[in-house]
């Protein structure tokens, strides 16, 4: 028992996101079969969701997937990747990563580029903008980007793996859907594509916040008399 409460008090995003992701599935039964379109009409993201201000689908689609072996796949990687985030970089930054970069891929498709290739690639005759889909990918790719990034490993190592684990999202763009819905299966990989990244791009951010803070900062020298006093001025 104690263990257990070990691990929530360390990984309280992670536990979180696993149980409202496991409660929202057995509410809507995806967790033994796929979810019912009237889930995923009311819960889903569609690009034209985004210029018809209905924005509060970009938080609920993060919390349902398309059910069955998928909801089980959603839970692993969110155990995986944000769990790795959390480990590595604590728990207000596993947060902001997953919802920042969740909410980051979802406005570039809605406003950029799923209008931008239903017009322009397929010259209007796609389903594109219509199409609703669900699931918390974005956030653990964006997720899994950060964990990379922040793993304590040599620079190159790290490149290795970020440029290996792209490039295999990438492939997944040219993959055949296999009896999955092709408009679907390409939003999902164009989320995913744009997320990876967006999660290096975190990291680096983080980091820069972080030296600009410390550079900031006013050292504090500690006098006999106990009180402080500025040792220096704060720069600009």
């Amino acid at each position: 028992m104690t263990a257990l409460r070990l691990y929530i008090r360390r990984f309280p995003v992670t536990i979180s996101l696993l149980f409202v992701l496991a409660v929202t599935a057995v509410l809507t039964n995806s967790h033994i079969s796929s979810l019912e379109p009237v889930w995923l009409s009311q819960l889903g993201f569609a690009a034209r969701d985004f210029w018809e201000l209905r924005w509060g689908r970009l938080f609920t689609s993060a919390l349902v997937t398309l059910g069955g072996a998928v909801f089980w796949q959603a839970m692993g990687m969110v155990m995986l990747a944000v769990g790795a985030v959390e480990y590595l970089t604590g728990s207000k930054s596993a947060l902001a990563t997953f919802w920042g970069v969740h909410l980051a891929t979802l406005l570039a498709e809605g406003a950029v580029v799923g209008p931008a290739l239903h017009w322009l690639v397929f010259n209007g005759d796609s389903l594109l903008l219509l199409a609703r889909d669900v699931g918390p990918s974005a956030g653990y790719f964006g997720s899994l980007g950060m964990a990379v990034a922040a793993l304590p490993v040599q620079r190159r190592w790290r490149g290795l793996l970020a440029a290996a684990v792209f490039a295999a999202l990438v492939l997944a763009l040219f993959q055949p859907p296999d009896g999955e819905d092709t408009t679907l299966k390409l939003l999902a990989n164009i989320a995913h594509v744009l997320a990876f990244p967006l999660g290096l791009a975190a990291w680096r951010l983080r980091r820069m916040v972080k030296r600009q803070a410390s550079e900031t900062a006013v050292p504090v020298a500690i006098g006999k008399n106990g009180k402080g006093r500025r040792t220096m001025d704060r720069k600009s």
